[in-house]
């Protein structure tokens, strides 16, 4: 079971990957890229079996939980510019 969650999460990691690379909206790449953190931190607390693999799962996602704040910031000033 726990395979095919790690595959899904991997495959969505991946598409996420190539539509920041593919997207001419800044904004829209920033959303791709919280989108792809929140992945990573969910890989690393499904790969890491042990407290401290939790842990550093728990200190990425709150990082990512603020650069998610960041990104929503951006977005918002983005749309002033453009």
């Amino acid at each position: 079971m726990m395979d095919i969650v790690e595959i899904i999460i991997g495959f969505i990691a991946l598409l996420m990957t190539a539509r920041i690379f593919l997207e001419r909206s800044r904004a829209r790449k920033l959303l791709y890229l919280c989108c792809l953190s929140f992945c990573i931190s969910a890989l690393i607390a499904l790969y890491v079996d042990s407290p401290m693999g939790g842990i550093v799962a728990i200190t990425y996602f709150i990082c990512s939980t603020i650069s998610s704040n960041a990104i929503a910031y951006t977005i918002e000033q983005t749309k002033h510019i453009e």
